[in-house]
């Protein structure tokens, strides 16, 4: 529409410069400057040409499929632009002509040309490419992938294919930003132990990461810090393709031991049974038979499953009760209010968080001593030694 306002606006130059020239100098001067008018609105119209031949370029070359991968949050996108109804429509059949890798630099094109199926020669037949792409992405070395087919320049009958990928990069560096409470030894071990696969010098791989945050809350977790957020970002390093991860950890408040209970208890009390567990049980002061609580101690899970195991089952078996089974504790996280130094109206008041724990028991039968025996440990020889001495 501008375009022919534009138009119009210069054969209306052309006509009021036609009737100025006119009068002078005659028809034939006229003449000439109409051409020139006509020639400049040719000039103006004929750029609406150039998409039709932009499309046509276009058509030459298209991306059939196209993959990329979210670093951050692991998720990918896939793009299928093929078009199988052209290949029955189609009365012409193109070979490939050759298949080129572009963006790979640790992954030699050998390898890449191994996982694929097609080869120059063979028919063309989108479907085939599109296993192609699939084999290429599902190997998890890139993180873009676009399959590309062009026209032969030199047979009019025959395609390339062009891969153009962009390779995951490499951690560098792994770091852990705002934990205090556990050592780096401490996480490197749980990941080896948990096989999280995770290490400098190898691929940026999500999944990977994801199990890895998912070990370090539960490790922060053991260590008193049940409400720690773990978030993973990374930083790319100038000129080359490589990352330092960076764990960001934000610890929370410090999980304190609340109320420690006892559900199928008899044969002991509350009270004994919580002096067995001496890495949960508060610091207190000792008054005549009776302790009084005066500071609580930090929830570990390893260290309570360490007071069921030789705390209390061992004070259970140790007192005849041998078949005695100490349940799965049952956890409640508690909001606490308490003094600061746990001395009342000094520095005023601390807001944090605590477990009650509730522990099932079932005691079973109490065992005493029977019949003991002495005998040989070879049934054809006699005990040489006086059994009642012994």
């Amino acid at each position: 529409m501008n375009i022919l306002r534009f138009g119009g606006a210069a054969l209306n130059t052309a006509l009021a410069a036609q009737r100025r020239v006119c009068s002078p100098f005659g028809f034939f001067t006229a003449r000439v400057t109409f051409l020139v008018a006509a020639f400049f609105l040719f000039l103006t119209v004929s750029p609406a040409a150039t998409p039709d031949d932009r499309s046509e370029v276009s058509d030459s070359s298209k991306v059939l499929f196209a993959a990329s991968l979210d670093l951050v949050s692991g998720k990918e996108t896939l793009s299928d632009r093929s078009a199988p109804e052209r290949q029955t429509a189609a009365p012409q059949q193109f070979i490939i002509e050759r298949i080129e890798f572009i963006g790979n630099r640790r992954i030699r094109s050998d390898t890449l040309t191994a996982r694929i199926f097609s080869r120059p020669g063979d028919p063309y037949n989108e479907d085939t490419l599109r296993r192609d792409f699939q084999a290429l992405w599902n190997t998890q070395f890139f993180e873009d992938v676009k399959l590309r087919v062009e026209d032969s320049p030199d047979k009019p009958n025959a395609k390339i294919i062009i891969f153009e990928v962009k390779e995951r990069p490499q951690i560098r560096r792994i770091r852990y930003d705002g934990i205090h409470s556990v050592s780096e030894s401490d996480i490197l071990d749980r990941f080896k132990e948990r096989k999280v696969g995770l290490s400098v010098e190898s691929q940026f791989d999500p999944t990977k990461i994801k199990k890895a945050e998912v070990v370090l809350k539960e490790l922060l977790g053991e260590h008193g810090r049940q409400f720690a957020k773990v978030t993973p970002q990374y930083e790319r390093i100038a000129s080359s393709n490589a990352v330092i991860l960076v764990f960001k950890v934000e610890e929370g408040p410090k999980v304190k031991v609340g109320k420690i209970k006892f559900t199928g208890n008899h044969a002991f009390s509350d009270r004994k049974l919580i002096r067995a567990m001496r890495h949960d049980r508060p610091y207190s002061i000792p008054l005549y038979f009776w302790y009084i609580p005066v500071l609580t101690k930090t929830y570990d899970r390893q260290k309570l499953s360490e007071d069921l195991e030789v705390g209390i089952r061992e004070l259970y078996r140790s007192n005849g009760y041998f078949k005695v089974s100490v349940g799965e504790p049952v956890l409640e996280n508690v909001d606490t209010e308490g003094n600061r130094l746990g001395v009342p109206l000094v520095m005023g008041k601390t807001h944090g968080k605590a477990v009650n724990i509730t522990i099932p028991i079932e005691e079973g039968e109490r065992y005493r001593m029977g019949t003991l025996k002495i005998v040989s440990s070879d049934p054809d020889k006699a005990l040489s030694l006086n059994v009642d001495a012994l």
